[in-house]
Parts: structure tokens; sequence; C-alpha cells
């Protein structure tokens, strides 16, 4: 299950740009969800991955990841690694724009994309050295006609990105920091753990989800409240063989995880439930086997996103309506068998879906239902 898999643009996918940049920023009828089509994406080196996609209007949906990747053989069993170059691009007015990237030109990669707002988008990635080795982080932020780099707090060379219209965080080496103007405020300290995944709703909520080591699987939770961490009940499935991919806060008492158990064959999809006293488990519609991603759109409707396992060229997508979870259906990616979709926004406005991921042949694809 690896979503950033060598991938080649076919050129004959941007003849339909023209077709389709009319229709994709059109309001779609919740009726018509998941009714996607394949938007045509511009020309990107090979080998190339994209690895998120954020969205605050019709004309300011963001993808990021990484272009130009070689790796060249040098004998039996060894080579050598040519680091590729950052992917920032905006669907804007129908069609992909590219800006500045400011102190990261080439030798990088962008992994994480929050928009704000149309015009206030911050970005975060890493910088490769000799060999792609990661050599520091990256972050910067949308003045509106490029990217300006932004100083971080010194830590490690890992950064997790936050931006909301609550606030902007980042935590390096397991120190929590917020923007205020100009200047990083220290929020607090992570507990001492291996971490999974994070969200930040706030200052004083904020989850922590990881494993004791990387070696003992067991799953953990913790949450923040402004003046201790708490770790908090964590029911069955909490044993190896469960990957978290993804959290999102939307109350202190209230807030989901998604992710998939490789203990069953085939996999199965995680969705777990935090309602204030602990985190359990509840079943999620059948013919799924991962959740990778959960996002909430302006009206409050919650979205996850997964691998069908019964129509695999499909993307899974669940909402969460009436208090239940319900399987959406979707449209297959023409001409392919087979989609593991690993991102998904949810555009302010229209509603309309914006995913993206990893096709068996010629991937990656963006897909729309807008």
């Amino acid at each position: 299950m690896n979503p950033w898999k060598t991938s080649l643009k076919t050129a004959g996918a941007l003849a339909t740009a023209a077709v389709l940049a009319a229709g994709l920023a059109s309001p779609a009828s919740a009726g018509t969800r998941g009714d996607f089509e394949r938007v045509p994406l511009p020309f990107f080196w090979p080998n190339n991955y994209l690895r998120d996609i954020d969205a605050a209007s019709p004309d300011s949906v963001w993808i990021t990841g990484l272009q130009g990747e070689l790796f060249i053989p040098t004998g039996p069993f060894t080579g050598k690694t040519i680091p590729g170059n950052p992917v920032v691009r905006r669907w804007k007015n129908g069609a992909w724009v590219e800006y500045d990237l400011e102190g990261l030109p080439s030798s990088g990669t962008i992994g994480d994309v929050d928009a704000v707002g149309p015009e206030d988008v911050w970005i975060s990635g890493a910088r490769y050295g000799e060999g792609a080795s990661v050599t520091g982080p990256y972050l910067a932020h949308f003045t509106g006609s490029r990217f300006e780099e932004v100083e971080m707090p010194s830590g490690g060379r890992g950064t997790t990105l936050t931006a909301t219209a609550a606030g902007v965080w980042v935590t390096r080496s397991g120190t929590v920091y917020r923007r205020t103007g100009d200047t990083w405020t220290q929020i607090t300290t992570q507990p001492d753990i291996f971490q999974v995944e994070s969200d930040i709703r706030a200052d004083d909520d904020i989850w922590l989800i990881g494993h004791p080591t990387q070696t003992d699987q067991t799953l953990l939770a913790y949450h923040w409240d402004g003046q201790t961490w708490t770790s908090v009940p964590w029911h069955e499935p909490s044993i190896g063989g469960i990957g978290i991919s993804d959290i999102i806060a939307l109350s202190p008492t209230d807030a989901w995880a998604v992710g998939t158990s490789y203990r069953t064959e085939p996999a199965t999809p995680v969705l777990m439930h935090w309602d204030g006293t602990a985190w359990t488990s509840v079943t999620p519609p059948a013919g799924l086997n991962a959740l990778t991603r959960i996002v909430k759109g302006e009206d409050g409707t919650l979205w996850a996103l997964g691998h069908s396992l019964d129509e695999p060229a499909k993307p899974g997508l669940l909402r969460h309506s009436g208090g239940t979870w319900e399987r959406v259906p979707t449209t297959a990616v023409p001409n392919r068998t087979n989609i593991y979709a690993t991102a998904l926004a949810v555009v302010p406005g229209t509603g309309a879906l914006w995913t993206l991921g990893d096709v068996n042949i010629g991937g990656p694809v963006v897909l729309t239902d807008g």
C-alpha cells in the first residue's frame, strides 16, 4: 500500500482540458456526489507523485507533490538517486497555474497544502540533498503571486503543518508552535511516543495518536486541553496490525480517526469515534478494505475516502449523514482497473469533491465531481 508510486502523465490527457474546464467549477448537486470526472494534469517530469489536495474556492484548488526523481543503477544491487523537484499547482479559471517557491526552486518535495482562503495558502515539505536525502524542512505562505518561505522555530528536520481559519501551527521534534503575527509561540511539548497522526483544532484541543515505540505497535491516544496531556481509552482494535491514516477533531467531545487493519485477510477499514469518554470502533459500510482520509465540508458533512474492495476502479467514498455512515456510489476511472485514493478536499461554496490517488497504469490521477 504505497500511495507514492512512480507515474508518468500522458500527453493525450491534456487534449481534454478545454472540454472539462467549463464544467469543473460548476456546483454539483447532492445527488451527483461521487460522479467523478478525471481532471487533465499539466506536464510533469517522470517520475512524479501527488501527495495532497486542498481547496478554498472553485478557483483555488491546490495539489502538491514531486516530479523528476530518477534512480540510476550503478551495479547489480546499487544505484544513485537524483532528487526530484517540488510540485505545487493551482486550479484557476479552468487551468493549472504554477507559482514560484522562494527558497526551493529544485531538489525538494511538497507533501502538505492547507488552503485557508483563496489567496491564503500554506505548504510544507522537505529539501533534498545528495542521493535524495532529506536535509531539512520547508514551509511557505502564498502571497497572491508567489510562495514566500517562512522561517520556522528551531528543531528537528521534520515539520507537521496545520493551517485553518482558527490559526497556523507547526510541530517540530514533538514541540507545537502557533503562528502569532510574524513570530512563533510555543504551545506544548507532546508526550514521548512514536507519532502516527495528529490534529490541532485549537490551542486547547490537540490530538496525538501513536505507538509506544517504532517496534511496539500498540495504539495510544493523547489529548491536550490547554493545560495537560491526558492518555485516553482506546478500545479495540488497539494492538499491532492497525494503521491510522487520518484524524479530525470537531470539538473536545467529538473526533474521528480512520485507517486500515492488516490483521484480517483481506484488509478491513478502521473507523474510530471519540465521544468525550473513549475511542470506540464504528463499523463502516461494507465494500471497502482501507480508509485513508477524512474531511469536513463547510455544511458540516463528514466525508471519508478509501479503497473499494468490491469495485477497485472506483474511489471508495463514505458520507456521515443523520448520525450514520453511508456508502456513496462513485464513478470508475476510465480505462483503469484500480485506484488507491489518498487525498480529498471539499470546495467551499459548491460542495464539490476533489480527490487524487494512484491508478494501476499511468498514475497519479486527479478527479472531481464538480
